[in-house]
């Protein structure tokens, strides 16, 4: 069976595991209560090992002054990386729909990273991450960094402007013997910019895999961007807390509607239908605590009662 390494020498298994960093009583404590039981039914269909680092990989000075985020671009040079041929990096707060989810790294060369696409170029995608855009730079008032295309998502963090697609981090297929360098040189020859709305090392660590020319573009269900569905499909959910006399709207016409008792099971029911809709869950960071209201118990939209 899998392994979950936190701290000493993990047992290996398998020839392929899944990796994240969950530094901080509170993103261990999420990701032990709510992702490690997932991550595992997982894990056990499809012959991962999963290892959750509860230490930084790096104490220096530097390290510390920035997201432990930046981490991610070590994990192939730790001793354990040396025992897998694949390894799957997964962000801590990343719910897995083991019942649905296929097997990430089938149909992945060796040589390519696996990576999910962040600004699809079809007409129909571009008008979706436009709209997504709008409204989440609408509901930051002035705070957000805009960027409505690829190249500017580059372009604002002063990296040339050359590529079109931009690799959610998030979620990676790596090989330790093809892509140690692309990650370790991302780590080590880039800065934070300053807060979450440079989304940490994703800005670099993209440009340099595109750069490198190692991408290789997965099904879009292994990272589904739970804020971007929630401001495309969900808008009803934001500035609950802002406006009492809107919450009592919203309960009174989607309750009425689908017989709801409360805003917190409307938005139960929101993000357990994205989840069956998902292989994998992605809560970006800032909505960590919306993941105990998925409904784990729910396997199938046949099942999805409330």
């Amino acid at each position: 069976m899998e392994t979950v390494y936190v701290g000493g020498r993990s047992l290996v298994n398998h020839t392929k595991a899944i990796v994240t960093l969950a530094v901080g009583d509170r993103y261990l404590h999420h990701w032990r209560s709510t992702c490690e039981a997932n991550w595992r039914a997982y894990a056990a269909q499809h012959g991962f090992d999963v290892i959750c680092l509860d230490k930084p990989l790096d104490n220096s000075e530097r390290a510390r002054k920035r997201s432990p985020a930046w981490q991610k671009c070590l994990i192939l040079e730790q001793d354990f990386a040396q025992d897998y041929e694949r390894i799957v990096w997964i962000d801590s707060d990343i719910m897995i729909n083991a019942a649905a989810a296929l097997d990430i790294i089938a149909g992945v060369l060796p040589e390519k990273i696996g990576a999910v696409e962040e600004y699809p170029y079809s007409r129909e995608w571009r008008h979706y991450r436009q709209t997504v855009h709008d409204r989440i730079y609408d509901f930051c008032e002035g705070h957000a960094v805009v960027n409505y295309t690829a190249r500017e998502y580059y372009m604002t963090y002063g990296l040339p402007s050359g590529f079109d697609e931009v690799a959610n981090t998030g979620v990676l297929v790596l090989s330790p013997r093809h892509h140690r360098a692309v990650l370790e040189r991302t780590y080590f020859e880039y800065e934070e910019k300053g807060g979450r709305e440079w989304q940490m090392e994703m800005r670099p660590l993209s440009y340099e895999m595109l750069k490198a020319g190692c991408v290789q573009w997965i099904d879009p269900r292994f990272n589904v961007m739970w804020p971007a569905v929630l401001f495309l499909h969900y808008p009803f959910l934001i500035r609950p807390t802002m406006d009492h006399s809107y919450v009592a709207r919203v309960k009174r016409k989607l309750g009425a509607i689908m017989n709801l008792p409360s805003l917190t099971t409307i938005k139960e029911a929101c993000l357990t239908a994205t989840y069956l809709n998902s292989f994998f869950l992605h809560f970006g960071g800032l909505a960590t605590d919306e993941m105990r209201l998925v409904n784990q118990r729910v396997n199938s939209w046949r099942d999805f009662q409330f």
